[in-house]
């Protein structure tokens, strides 16, 4: 694994609307590994390996992330926002962050009140601190709608755990372009698209756009979920899930058995695997791949995750190798010939 490139991803900023920045670096590292890149107008990149194989499989994680966006500036130079995905608000008072405005990123400092210390904070009672003077001074560097996301960076922890801002989802951008590079190295023969989707914390159309621009025979959406191993968690509903114990794979409606079951076995005995249930939509890009053109089998294969939606989300490195291992043995063991069909044995 190349953690040099994995922190780049997590350290940017890539607030879900404003993700063309990061996108431009994902372009830039995976030229010399893939046979072609592609973009759209949405925002979306695609990695390539082999564009000429008829049969396609689009691998899709989002790259955008949930953060705040400047809604207004006041008369006293401070900052209104609103929300840009879904953010823990509560942790905001108190603490810094980074808005990125006309010239460049400026630090802030979030208004703290005890009035603030509430269960039920609101996006628009959070007041930002950039100081600036007045209105004129802070129009100089920011205007509404410019991004805002928590001052927090990579940490490693211990005992192979990563806490960072972001892992949802960009940690599995990740997963899918390394997954794509050892599978070059392996000879895969297939289409394989990795995709890097915009826009799935706000309204899902990045992954829209892929599915209907691909038309893959099959896609694999990479997210995070949530973890149960710490206080004030359980597995009732869901599943039990804990960091470290390997890939995630999504029972549900949605899914494709006959992909579940390829997984199961490319896992083999070497790569440990969780399940989780969900009864309806998976809230993830596998949601909007599955519907696009006339459908597609999809599968959803997730990232063990603590806290997500906070500055300092956790997860385990030997979870995000073996998503990596786990993907890239799917993808050179599945082809045309691969029987698909639910009603064929």
């Amino acid at each position: 694994m190349s953690k040099e490139f994995l922190y780049t991803l997590l350290d940017s900023m890539s607030v879900s609307g404003h993700e063309i920045p990061l996108q431009k670096k994902v372009i830039e590292h995976m030229k010399p590994f893939c046979d072609e890149i592609r973009t759209d107008y949405t925002g979306n990149v695609i990695s390539i390996l082999n564009p000429e194989a008829p049969f396609k499989v689009l691998l899709a994680a989002h790259i955008d992330e949930v953060g705040l966006v400047v809604t207004q500036v006041r008369e006293d130079g401070m900052l209104h926002v609103t929300t840009s995905g879904g953010p823990r608000i509560g942790i905001y008072p108190g603490h810094q962050v980074m808005v990125y405005g006309k010239e460049g990123a400026y630090c802030g400092t979030v208004v703290y009140t005890k009035e603030l210390c509430k269960a039920d904070l609101k996006a628009e009672e959070l007041v930002i601190d950039i100081g600036a003077k007045d209105e004129a001074d802070a129009r100089k560097y920011v205007k509404e709608g410019c991004p805002v996301h928590p001052h927090s960076y990579h940490v490693e922890m211990l005992n192979g755990y990563l806490s960072a801002r972001g892992i949802d989802d960009r940690g599995c951008a990740y997963i899918i372009l390394e997954a794509l590079k050892r599978a070059k190295e392996r000879g895969c023969e297939i289409g394989v698209y990795a995709v890097t989707t915009v826009g799935e914390e706000t309204n899902g159309r990045g992954a829209y756009w892929a599915g209907a621009r691909v038309q893959p025979d099959v896609a694999v959406a990479v997210d995070v979920t949530y973890a149960n191993d710490y206080p004030g968690t359980n597995g009732k509903t869901t599943g039990t899930v804990k960091l470290g114990k390997g890939p995630v794979l999504c029972n549900g409606p949605f899914g494709t058995p006959k992909i579940q079951a390829l997984l199961e076995d490319c896992a083999g005995k070497d790569i440990p695997l969780q399940v989780e249930t969900s009864t309806e939509r998976t809230y993830t890009d596998a949601d909007k791949l599955h519907m696009s053109g006339l459908g597609v089998p999809a599968a959803l294969v997730s990232l063990p995750l603590r806290y997500m939606h906070c500055p300092s989300e956790v997860c385990a490195f030997s979870d995000v190798e073996n998503i990596i291992e786990l993907l890239a043995r799917f993808l050179c063991t599945i082809n045309e010939g691969t029987n698909l069909d639910p009603f064929c044995e």
